[in-house]
């Protein structure tokens, strides 16, 4: 067998762990998305997008 198969089907018969899903990483998810959309939401729109929507009216 050659290496790169040993070290597949030894990673396969061995899958990593679930991360516990208790409350302190739920909420980590929770302030990570929520600073991902203040982020966004306080991008300003670029005029190309502003032009294309003026042209939908």
């Amino acid at each position: 067998m050659k290496d790169g198969e040993q070290a597949a089907k030894q990673s396969s018969a061995n899958p990593p762990a679930a991360p516990s899903s208790g409350k302190k990483d739920t909420s980590n998810l929770g302030n990570a998305l929520r600073a991902v959309y203040q982020d966004a939401a306080g991008e300003a729109v670029p005029d190309e997008m502003l032009d294309l929507l003026s042209k939908l009216k």
